[in-house]
């Protein structure tokens, strides 16, 4: 396995990590059996550093990592973990869920804690309940080795943040399409200029970068063959050089087994690579059935059609065509309510839209096609 030594933190760690909120399940229960599978394979590995936080699998996953990491010398691995702060309703409550955490992940003490998807809002929660102070006590305790958080907002919350409190490490959606397409290189700068390390999640954007359609996929396979879709995106990510960790999510043996043989055999992206992958960005950006810009001028539909989104998913799924994707996109995390099925067509959202979308056409026929990747 291949490792990185944080020079700030003076401690060396697998450059690649076990992301805990996509293992294997049986009837929406963690598949306890083959998620250990999973587990012990990675540790043989030298894969020892898992992240869980309180709400993967419905609380379910520090549960499960509290069980199988038993069967490990505690100092065998690095365990990451993260306060729940939109449940944090006084300063009491910090520590009733920390507690309870170390309760179920069965340790004494978690090498690396985080705030939980730092943002606008859960920075005023934060500071009204004097959450920074919390963790810094708890690391002084020796309860927590290293602090950080991890972020979903705007590059200016993330500047305040690492402006006006001192941090071990930074956990960032960092992948190749949100560098080129959202403002992911700027949130990297931001903390590489303040020499804090990056703890990279959603390398292959929740497997949107894992494939895609023929026509865009041959120019990896043209190039290598033998190398996964996946593989270019963690490489790519892994060689940013501020870059010390790379979490991944793996559900089954051959996803865990592909990355392991990625970063174990890791080689950083080449200039020829890298020009492969501008072809493939550019290819993916002209791949957009709705000419859908997400400026939300069709927005608020009167009967709850998350519209913009519909059609985000819609485009991803002809940009991928990847089915299992599209249809947890759609059904799973895109509530009932807000789902194509749901317009009346009555017309309003039509002459609001700039690019003159006929919108209740599209998502007739967006619910027609996605319908059909319901399992019989």
């Amino acid at each position: 396995m291949n490792k990185r030594y944080i020079e700030k933190l003076g401690i060396e760690i697998p450059l690649l990590a076990f992301g805990c909120m996509r293992f294997p399940t049986i009837d929406n229960k963690i598949d306890f059996d083959a998620s250990r599978k999973l587990i012990h394979h990675a540790m043989t590995n030298g894969l020892n550093y898992f992240d869980t936080a309180y709400p993967y699998h419905d609380g379910e996953s520090e549960t499960f990592l509290g069980k199988v990491l038993l069967e490990f010398p505690r100092e065998s691995y690095f365990l990451a973990d993260k306060l729940p702060i939109w449940k944090i309703e006084s300063e009491d409550d910090a520590e009733k869920y920390f507690n309870e955490q170390l309760e179920r992940c069965q340790t004494e003490y978690f090498d690396f804690y985080l705030l939980h998807a730092m943002g606008s809002k859960r920075l005023e929660i934060m500071e009204k309940f004097n959450l920074y102070d919390f963790i810094k006590k708890k690391k002084t305790e020796g309860k927590i080795k290293y602090i950080g958080f991890s972020f979903h907002d705007t590059n200016d919350v993330l500047e305040k943040l690492v402006s006006n409190y001192e941090w071990d490490f930074i956990q960032l959606q960092i992948n190749y399409w949100d560098y080129s397409e959202d403002d992911a290189k700027e949130a990297y700068e931001i903390i590489t200029n303040k020499n804090i390390p990056c703890f990279v999640m959603e390398p292959v954007r929740g497997g949107f970068l894992s494939s895609f359609a023929p026509q865009v996929e041959k120019y990896m396979k043209n190039y290598d063959p033998d190398k996964s879709i996946a593989s270019w995106a963690i490489r790519w990510v892994a060689s940013l050089p501020n870059v010390a960790v790379v979490l991944s999510g793996m559900s089954n043996m051959e996803q865990l087994k592909d990355n392991l043989k990625t970063i174990s055999s890791f080689k950083p992206i080449n200039s020829d690579e890298l020009k492969v992958i501008d072809t493939v960005i550019e290819d993916l950006r002209k791949i957009k059935p709705v000419p859908c810009t997400g400026c939300r001028y069709c927005m608020d539909c009167s009967f709850g059609v998350n519209i913009p989104q519909i059609f985000e998913i819609y485009n991803n799924y002809k940009k991928t065509e990847n089915k299992d994707l599209a249809y947890n996109a759609y059904f799973d995390f895109l509530s009932e309510k807000s789902q194509a099925h749901n317009c009346t067509k009555c017309g309003e959202c039509i002459p609001k839209c700039p690019q003159h979308i006929n919108i209740p056409e599209e998502l007739e026929k967006i619910e027609n096609e996605l319908s059909k990747l319901i399992p019989n």
